[in-house]
């Protein structure tokens, strides 16, 4: 992802020339206007000042906004392949839950916890709950109902991941608290389900 930095880094350096040609340019022109004797080419020049003022601002503008986009965009992508790569981990890791291949298995349950980030503290509901649950299933000898349990926490992982891919893609980047709060509803929605699922109510 270093190459996310190096492009927002040389769009900040154009930004900056530009906006350092512009100012140049209005100090220059203005001692010009001062040394020139007719009026009608002062105020044509201030015009013609101000007009590049204002193009070099909206171009510094629209060169801002395309940078933020392409970082949101490179954001959202990085973020299906990760979705993608952790359904797939999920899935090879029940199914051979399921067969009992418990040297496979464990293979697979350090494949999962390198995707997680137990340290996390904001987000230690997901990540904690999950690689505990992956070495409860690892350990267990009759493995149905934690895999279960572990599919279900993994499909709400991947809805929170899909809410806030689409939550970035419309406003931007999310502020910590927005990330918090939705990390704390989606969690909210999942327990409330194990609840009805262990209620027998689903």
């Amino acid at each position: 992802m270093n190459w996310i930095k190096i492009n927002n880094i040389r769009w900040k350096t154009i930004e900056n020339i530009l906006f350092v040609i512009a100012i140049l340019s209005l100090i220059g022109l203005t001692i010009v206007i001062f040394s020139m004797e007719k009026l009608k080419l002062e105020g044509t020049l201030i015009v013609g000042i101000l007009t590049a003022f204002v193009s070099t601002m909206e171009i510094s503008a629209t060169i801002k906004q395309s940078s933020k986009n392409t970082f949101i965009n490179t954001i959202t992508i990085a973020r299906k392949e990760y979705m993608a790569e952790l359904r797939k981990a999920v899935e090879e890791f029940c199914v051979t839950a399921e067969r009992n291949d418990n040297d496979r298995l464990k293979e697979l349950s350090y494949k999962l916890k390198l995707l997680m980030n137990p340290a996390d503290k904001d987000n230690e509901h997901w990540d904690r709950k999950a690689i505990e649950m992956i070495d409860k299933i690892v350990q267990a000898e009759n493995k149905t109902e934690d895999i279960d349990s572990f599919i279900t926490l993994m499909q709400s992982w991947l809805a929170l991941e899909w809410h806030g891919m689409r939550e970035e893609a419309k406003k931007g980047i999310m502020s910590k608290e927005d990330k918090k709060t939705l990390l704390d509803t989606e969690y909210s929605k999942y327990t409330e389900w194990m609840e009805e699922k262990d209620n027998g109510q689903e």
